[in-house]
């Protein structure tokens, strides 16, 4: 049980954090100042207060029927590991392509929307598109077979060493 609960976990962070695409329409951008507690130093009574610029993308789907929201945060050296450090160029891309009328856009993003958290998925990178499929995930497909591999040799190893002590 606890072994199934663990690669549940292990199952929803890939879901999480691999790269996702999708095929959209840029129908808007904002820029909201967001504060945030920071942790209190030097035993100050009242913590200090920081706050940062979050960017947000707008778009909907090829037929205009679905809204998506993205965030378009840096992540810098933080989890996932994308080392994003260029929020605002993809921001000035996303502006770049909501202004051509009928222009499709490629979000590479990660993350779930959550709307009760108030939760949206990063966006990673946005691109020119002019295609309404999205690209086959190459990145997550060698991911996966190399994790599934390398599960695989663990395997097997510790089946040999199992093996090997029973004799």
């Amino acid at each position: 049980v606890l072994a199934g609960l663990l690669l549940l976990v292990f199952i929803g962070v890939l879901a999480y954090s691999l790269p996702q695409h999708r095929v959209v329409h840029i129908d808007g951008y904002e820029v909201k100042r967001v504060d945030g507690a920071a942790a209190s130093t030097g035993g100050s009574p009242v913590p200090a207060v920081r706050s940062t610029d979050v960017y947000f993308i707008h778009s909907s789907n090829t037929e205009g029927t679905e809204v998506y929201v993205y965030r378009n945060e840096d992540t810098r050296f933080g989890f996932p590991w994308y080392l994003k450090f260029d929020s605002a160029e993809v921001q000035g891309r996303a502006q770049l392509l909501g202004q051509k009328e009928g222009q499709l856009a490629l979000v590479t993003y990660y993350g779930w929307r959550i709307p009760v958290f108030k939760l949206f998925p990063n966006a990673v990178d946005i691109e020119a598109w002019d295609s309404t499929e999205e690209p086959f995930p190459v990145f997550n497909t060698v991911f996966l077979t190399v994790l599934v591999l390398l599960a695989g040799i663990i395997y097997w190893k510790v089946r040999q060493l199992r093996k090997l002590r029973a004799k």
